[in-house]
């Protein structure tokens, strides 16, 4: 069958090609809003860390408020609690350690500082003391040296009996020589080394100038006078010559061996 052989009713049945009464239109994504994505995106990204950054650097939780200190013997924490005072309240992130270890360091005792931060308020913080190897005597008043015969400290007599003064040798210059005090750790280690016995015992070192020097011991009644560079030639005679002296003489004021050859000693009245 042909369209030429439809009839009019077949006709009638034929329903025509309909459009739709309204086309769909289809919605296309604003640029504005795309843009504002990506910028919500970028601000997202750069901000937070900003302002997790500034809640670290501003916040009360990370202000310093405690102190941990150890390594002190000479340095009282008290000192401490008011040297790094100043600091107290300060962001303890941002807070420069090389500040702290210049602020310890103006102590006269402190020969080392390491520092660290514990969050999220404490700084703890761990000394190095200079050791005192003997006790300056300087007219009426002490002060501590150390090995390379320094001055550290003067002695307090209100607190520093407490850590152990007595124990230290002491030495003396007299002050029209000039002369330094860590020669007086060289002689005494050259007694040491020649009659440890008698080191033992030494209490004091007199410097008398440039080499010279006067020797208490709790070996022998009387103070020696020696020169560095000698003891172990002119002790071994002096040992020798003791036995002598002690039957003749009962009582010396010293013995002086500084003399090539020659002891000179002085009884006494």
């Amino acid at each position: 069958m042909t369209a030429r052989d439809l009839t009019p009713a077949a006709e009638a049945r034929v329903l025509p090609f309909r459009r739709p009464a309204s086309a769909v239109r289809v919605r296309r994504k604003s640029p504005w809003l795309a843009l504002g994505r990506h910028f919500a995106q970028a601000l997202l990204l750069v901000g937070a860390p900003i302002a997790i950054g500034l809640w670290l650097f501003s916040s009360p939780t990370f202000a310093l408020t405690r102190l941990d200190v150890d390594g002190n013997r000479f340095v009282e924490r008290a000192w401490v609690d008011r040297a790094l005072s100043p600091l107290l309240g300060a962001n303890l992130l941002s807070l420069p350690l090389p500040l702290v270890e210049e602020m310890l360091s103006a102590n006269p005792w402190v020969e080392g500082v390491t520092v660290q931060k514990r969050l999220p308020n404490e700084l703890r913080v761990s000394l190095v003391e200079r050791r005192p190897a003997a006790l300056l005597r300087d007219g009426l008043t002490l002060a501590y040296l150390d090995a390379e015969g320094r001055t550290i400290a003067a002695l307090d007599p209100v607190r520093d009996p407490l850590r152990g003064p007595r124990d230290l040798l002491l030495v003396s210059v007299a002050p029209s020589t000039g002369a330094a005090p860590a020669g007086a750790f060289a002689v005494a280690r050259e007694l040491e080394a020649t009659a440890p016995r008698w080191a033992a015992s030494l209490s004091e070192i007199e410097v008398l100038g440039e080499g010279d020097f006067r020797l208490y011991l709790g070996e022998l009644a009387f103070p020696l006078l020696v020169r560095s560079g000698t003891l172990k030639e002119r002790l071994a005679e002096l040992e020798r010559l003791l036995p002598k002296l002690d039957q003749r003489y009962p009582k010396l004021s010293f013995i002086d061996l500084r003399f090539d050859r020659r002891i000179i000693f002085q009884p006494a009245l």
